[in-house]
């Protein structure tokens, strides 16, 4: 049955299914469904004996009280009366700090529990407002969207294997599975948040998961189809009979389905759809292409803030990734600086990684990720404005190549 969440536009339906695993004799991994502050999160724990469903459990525990928080409270409805960057960025913040309690409560509790020293947990959390998820991710964990015409990977796992792809040392082919976990709640006094701020609409659908779910799907394609499967309950059910068929893990899917619409908003924030699609448009691609092809072409893309000092990745989640400029500074190498507008990584389009170094964010920046694969959707489904994207994208590429030319283009087949 369709529900009412707090401050969110639209009615959603939401299941969660579990699996102990073939190989496990407890449930480490713990989840959230918050309808009265539009709260969901999974948290998969790790740690010796029981230790790792502990961690998981304060992990929860603590976004739960801080997201319910007078301050964090406050923030989002200060978002929903005036949504503009200024209290999106507010929301944000109180998103990390959401997560970066849950690891001051986890590290406390090893400090003083022996038989919990060394205990940690992954967390990926989603809240809802408007028309939006704000996402808060640490771990290798996964948050998907699924979309009618494709499936998102919004987060990136922060394990070994892909911090090396995103940086450009292995290929983004690289089959490796297996990989050290960098960064998750409680392994260190410091956590790395990852937060998203994503654009939904009716028909679109979430699904937050635990490793013992997405390491045991092959491919995308087969994780599109289960998730595609039926209504929220269905494709919970689908998900975890698959992971249990296969799995050792503790599995955890918790889906939810955006349904029809019941505010409608004269202020809408459509993030680069209103105010930032005029900077989208000044990129090379896009340059007096009518605004109907501009959104075709950017229906996938997902805005990304970089703080000062960042480095900007072509690798997420395995794939090659492109980026519209919508504000900031980025600087491309010892004295190129781009700014709004600006196309980073174009060779991505055409399944082309680059040997090299990566852009680092001078300033504050908020850039649009665009997926290789998601743009070559799109050019399938439209052959008129395929022919003009990848034409602008052939000139642009030849444009730029004297710039580029210290950088070492590898074919995307080279592993």
């Amino acid at each position: 049955m369709n529900q009412i969440v707090p401050r969110f536009d639209f009615r959603i339906a939401f299941s969660v299914a579990e699996d102990v695993g073939r190989h496990r004799d407890s449930n480490e991994d713990t989840h959230l469904v918050d309808p009265a502050h539009a709260l969901f999160a999974v948290a998969d724990g790790m740690g010796g004996h029981a230790a790792g469903e502990v961690a998981s459990r304060l992990a929860i525990e603590e976004v739960r009280k801080s997201i319910a928080s007078p301050r964090s409270q406050n923030a989002m409805e200060a978002y929903v009366r005036q949504p503009d960057l200024g209290t999106r960025r507010q929301v944000l913040m109180r998103m990390r700090r959401a997560v970066e309690h849950a690891n001051e409560r986890v590290r406390d509790e090893a400090k003083i529990k022996p038989e919990c020293a060394g205990m940690g947990t992954t967390l990926d959390v989603v809240w809802l407002a408007r028309d939006h998820a704000f996402v808060g991710h640490a771990g290798d964990g996964r948050i998907y969207l699924a979309r009618p015409s494709t499936v998102l990977q919004l987060t990136q796992d922060h394990a070994e294997v892909d911090s090396l792809k995103a940086t450009g040392v292995l290929s983004a082919h690289n089959k490796l599975r297996a990989s050290r976990l960098l960064n998750a709640v409680g392994i260190s006094d410091d956590v790395q948040v990852d937060t998203l701020f994503v654009d939904l609409s009716r028909g679109d659908r979430l699904l937050i998961c635990s490793d013992g779910v997405h390491g045991q799907i092959d491919t995308e394609a087969e994780l599109s189809d289960l998730l595609r499967i039926g209504n929220a309950e269905h494709a919970a059910r689908m998900l975890i009979g698959r992971a249990a068929q296969r799995g050792r893990d503790n599995a955890t899917a918790l889906v939810i389905d955006i349904a029809e619409r019941f505010v409608k908003r004269q202020d809408d924030d459509r993030g680069f759809r209103s105010r930032d699609v005029e900077r989208a448009q000044l990129a090379p691609l896009f340059v007096d292409l009518p605004l109907s092809s501009v959104m075709a072409a950017l229906a996938a893309a997902v805005e990304i803030e970089f703080e000062p000092g960042a480095i900007v990745p072509q690798v997420v989640a395995s794939d090659l990734v492109a980026y519209i400029v919508l504000d900031g500074l980025v600087r491309c190498d010892a004295d190129r600086v781009v700014t709004v507008g600006a196309l980073l990584f174009p060779e991505s389009l055409v399944g082309v990684p680059i040997v090299g170094e990566l852009p680092i964010v001078a300033e504050t920046s908020r850039l649009l990720r665009l997926r290789a694969d998601d743009f070559s959707e799109v050019c399938r489904a439209d052959r008129e404005l395929s022919c003009e994207l990848y034409r602008r994208l052939a000139a642009h590429l030849a444009r730029a190549g004297q710039r580029n030319a210290p950088r070492r283009s590898v074919p995307s087949s080279q592993g």
